[in-house]
């Protein structure tokens, strides 16, 4: 490990906070301070440097938002679990390794352990489960695919590297690169704000997301049943029929506020399916910002379900009403919630009628105290780890490339518990 005088120098270090985990970021490390040197946007530089500041290094553990001790605080925590007839552990964000420490952990404390975002990535696992999927990787839509349909109203605020990246590249391996199809469906005038890359290749569509069933059973049938204009509709249906390779790419998280996105879900994919009878189509779902996708994986390799479980003594069981920790958590049949944050920097909603002890990165927001805060390193900055990309293909290294000043959230958890 380098020392804080030293000046090291990285290149192709990959990004943990946005799920395409970009590997080819370069930083200079000055005096355990990160500095940027890919030419990216703005926002995704920021997510490195913010952890410059010094309200952020120096930051200490807190009781009931009051500073202490870091062993204060473990003995409280330690308190609180023993005192609990009901405890969950939310993983909030947190790549592989943090979360096989999240079981072991549930496991020590007989709990429930949940993921924030279950009611979500729940949806496209009831469509493989039950029907099929057809998935790509976001290496053959670089390479391969000529047209791609991406249903967004804010797609491109979360991942804004995507277009660059990913929908539209200056190049491509198998196909012609200045030749690609990009249409993106939804909230138009946002998703213009939105993308970092202008490029002639995409076109904007203002659609609601809500009618997407009917947009695609109107592609089914060659018959606009929409709110789109007809040349719009005949452009698109075109595209689409002429295709090589189509690519249809939505987040979950985008339908998951209509009462049919489990039916529009299965619309895209059932009509994927079906493109592939005479050429070549796939899904690409995107997910994982709060480490969706290692939870997924992890959880699954571990304990053969992919989250809303309990240890019951001997072994996990699934139950994905009874171990909703959301729906336990609103009902008051809680006496503890152990939120682990080590990524992600969406405001955790506590509530207040049960004990929160909240183990996480030091910008962390929450909207009431917590009874104890624990600032955590973050994999990828402070400690090395490792983490599913959104397609589910590969996991990649994450690299420590700063010296901590928070423990790991590894230590810290087993600390509590033990």
């Amino acid at each position: 490990m380098p020392k804080i005088s030293d000046s090291p120098k990285y290149k192709d270090i990959v990004c943990p906070f946005c799920s395409l985990h970009c590997d080819d970021i370069e930083l200079d490390v000055e005096d355990n301070k990160i500095f940027v040197k890919s030419d990216i946007n703005e926002s995704c530089k920021k997510k490195f440097e913010q952890n410059n500041l010094n309200s952020i290094t120096t930051i200490s553990s807190q009781l009931n938002g009051k500073s202490e001790s870091f062993d204060n605080a473990v003995k409280q925590s330690k308190k609180l679990i023993k005192n609990s007839n009901e405890t969950v552990i939310l993983n909030t964000s947190a790549d592989v390794n943090i979360t096989r420490e999240l079981l072991t952990s549930t496991s020590k404390v007989n709990g429930i352990f949940d993921h924030i975002n279950s009611e979500t990535f729940l949806k496209n696992i009831d469509i493989y489960q039950r029907k099929g999927f057809m998935s790509t990787s976001l290496s053959e839509v670089k390479n391969k695919s000529d047209v791609i349909v991406l249903f967004s109203n804010n797609i491109l605020e979360n991942y804004p590297r995507l277009v660059e990246r990913v929908l539209a590249p200056d190049n491509s391996f198998s196909i012609k690169a200045n030749k690609k199809k990009i249409y993106v469906i939804g909230d138009k005038k946002n998703n213009i704000k939105q993308n970092l890359k202008k490029d002639n290749r995409i076109k904007y569509i203002d659609f609601n997301l809500r009618d997407t069933s009917i947009l695609i059973e109107s592609f089914i049938t060659k018959s606009n049943e929409t709110s789109l204009k007809e040349n719009i509709f005949n452009e698109l249906l075109q595209s689409i029929n002429t295709s090589k390779y189509l690519t249809m790419c939505w987040a979950t998280s985008e339908f998951i506020k209509n009462d049919n996105c489990y039916n529009i879900i299965s619309a895209i994919s059932e009509y994927v399916v079906s493109i592939n009878e005479t050429s070549r189509a796939a899904c690409l779902p995107l997910a994982g910002n709060d480490g969706d996708v290692s939870n997924i994986q992890t959880t699954g390799w571990l304990t053969g379900f992919p989250s809303r479980i309990k240890f019951t003594g001997n072994y996990f069981e699934y139950d994905r009403d009874l171990y909703h920790a959301n729906s336990l958590i609103e009902s008051n049949k809680i006496d503890l919630v152990i939120y682990v944050n080590s990524i992600s920097n969406k405001k955790l909603v506590l509530n207040n009628k049960n004990k929160n002890i909240i183990v996480g990165h030091p910008t962390t927001k929450y909207n009431i105290q917590p009874d104890v805060f624990i600032p955590c390193g973050i994999p990828g900055i402070d400690y090395k780890g490792l983490i599913f990309r959104t397609d589910n293909v590969v996991t990649l290294p994450l690299e420590a490339i700063k010296i901590p000043t928070h423990r790991s959230a590894q230590e810290i958890l087993r600390r509590l518990v033990n």
